[in-house]
């Protein structure tokens, strides 16, 4: 679409653009005369059948990621110290947390403030007029009769993550770059320094991407694969309650836990406990009540499923960004493999164990909505009905001009919201003869259910982990011997995710749409 020609803005095909450009004209009035710019044209409600487009910067929500992950990340650390001052005795240490948090806590309202858009239309129309005052200041000439309205809607755009395929690129290459410097590190003592010397240089590039590519890229993938309408600023909120929700469960494992087992067990075994235990179950249930704040927009299994993936996605960037971060002190080798280990394994872990959790909300609340409207599945009674306030967006892509996205089917593998072009899925998670058959694992109709499967999913990672450690202790193992076992069982753990997580994602795609008939 462009805007209309005489220079001045028009819909065509009953699409406008989000942002007009108006161009301003002095018009000349005959000699001896002089003209008289017409009042500002009050604003009005949009019109209802109004869509919107939006060019398609998958990448730009990429960057408001990044900002967003960091500023919560101060908020988590910092409000922290609040509860914690007030176990140790020391109210100064909360009281400062407090202060502290309050500005990132600012900068994180400022940055979730909701997004308005001013709406300026020229419309032909005979009874109209040829110039208009612009409310903003100057004013439009249009060389036909036209008539001038604008609006200020709410920016609800369409989610548009960056293709999963150029994602995965990027971070393989990092791996690819950070593998050569860990190789060079072991051919010399020249060779170690110059790796070191790389590395330092590449450090804070390389700690940005490790720890947030791979969240992109799962998320991209778990979108497309689901294809359901969705709107950024809501996944956008999903994403942040994830990163929000590392709050109370850094306070349940860090002083909660400690303090209640400490009276029960020794300093030795609270530590062993910590991963199987208390991080399993209160990461979980934490993650699961930010889902259930989303109760409102949950209408079926499946959307169940991308609230609870997202929320999961947004707790593993937040630890992500630690855990990365720790390990790029311990130079290229711990790198590489802490990134590699919790991009393909930890990550989405994190993400399926909690879509899990939503996904038995969903069933749960469709289930508690049919019932309530006598077990006729309409729009209205499952959360659906139509906001005639509520403005269709549709995203285009600048590069070949047409709308992303025209399927809007149920059995859609790829969103309406973001298909772009050269995309492709994951190779790990490409459907598989033997499981394309079998449509994939049972999903969890109950909340209660959800949420064991994730705590018992998650607890079988730490516990595993933790156990082989205890093994190797006790059998007297070398620290080489150690490190190949915990390599050879994580790439175990990591294929178990990936396979079981495949499953998921096919049992959640197949259940049934409120919206389908």
């Amino acid at each position: 679409m462009q805007p209309g020609g005489g220079g001045y803005p028009l819909a065509t095909q009953g699409y406008q653009m989000p942002t007009v450009q108006a161009q301003q004209v002095a018009g000349s009035a005959p000699l001896g005369h002089t003209y008289v710019m017409p009042e500002v044209t009050p604003l009005s409600p949009p019109p209802e059948d109004l869509q919107l487009i939006r060019l398609s910067k998958p990448w730009k929500i990429y960057g408001r990621m990044l900002g967003t992950v960091i500023v919560a990340t101060f908020i988590a650390e910092l409000i922290f110290l609040v509860p914690y001052g007030l176990a140790l005795g020391e109210p100064t240490m909360s009281i400062c947390g407090g202060i502290f948090a309050a500005p990132f806590v600012f900068l994180l309202t400022f940055m979730r403030r909701p997004k308005l858009v001013h709406l300026q239309r020229a419309i032909p129309d005979e009874l109209g007029t040829n110039v208009h005052r612009l409310p903003m200041g100057g004013s439009l000439q249009t060389p036909t009769k036209t008539r001038f309205s604008h609006h200020i809607v709410r920016d609800d755009s369409l989610l548009d993550t960056p293709p999963s395929r150029t994602a995965w690129i990027v971070f393989a290459g990092l791996l690819a770059i950070t593998t050569l410097l860990t190789i060079l590190y072991f051919t010399s003592e020249a060779g170690a320094i110059i790796a070191i010397l790389l590395f330092i240089i590449i450090g804070i590039p390389a700690w940005l991407l490790g720890f947030s590519i791979p969240v992109v890229a799962w998320w991209s993938w778990c979108t497309r694969r689901l294809g359901l309408h969705t709107r950024q600023r809501e996944a956008e909120s999903w994403l942040v309650a994830g990163m929000l929700s590392a709050i109370p469960a850094l306070t349940i494992n860090s002083m909660i836990f400690p303090i209640v087992a400490g009276t029960i067990f020794s300093d030795y075994m609270v530590e062993l406990l910590l991963p199987v235990v208390s991080a399993p179950i209160g990461e979980e249930i934490c993650k699961g009540l930010f889902v259930l704040a989303f109760y409102s927009s949950i209408d079926s299994p499946k959307r169940g499923f991308q609230i609870g993936f997202t929320v999961g996605l947004g707790f593993a960037m937040l630890e992500n960004l630690i855990y990365i971060l720790s390990s790029a002190f311990g130079g290229p080798i711990a790198f590489t493999m802490t990134a590699l280990v919790r991009g393909i394994g930890s990550i989405p872990g994190h993400a399926f164990w909690t879509g899990l959790t939503g996904t038995g909300l969903g069933w749960y609340l469709m289930t508690q909505k049919a019932k309530g409207s006598m077990g006729v599945q309409t729009p209205e009674t499952v959360g659906e009905k139509k906001d005639v306030a509520q403005l269709d967006w549709k995203l285009l892509d600048p590069k070949s001009g047409e709308f992303v996205g025209e399927d809007e089917s149920n059995s859609a593998v790829v969103a309406p919201a973001t298909q772009l072009l050269g995309e492709f899925r994951l190779p790990l998670l490409e459907p598989m003869s033997k499981l394309e058959g079998l449509g994939g694992l049972p999903t969890p109709k109950h909340p209660i259910i959800g949420l064991l499967l994730a705590m018992a999913g998650h607890a079988f990672w730490n516990g595993s982990l933790t156990l082989l450690g205890l093994v190797a202790e006790a059998a007297n193992l070398s620290e080489f011997q150690i490190g190949i076992i915990f390599v050879i069982w994580s790439a175990v753990l990591v294929t178990g995710i990936l396979l079981i997580g495949w499953g998921i994602i096919r049992g959640v795609i197949n259940t049934p749409n409120p919206h389908s008939g």
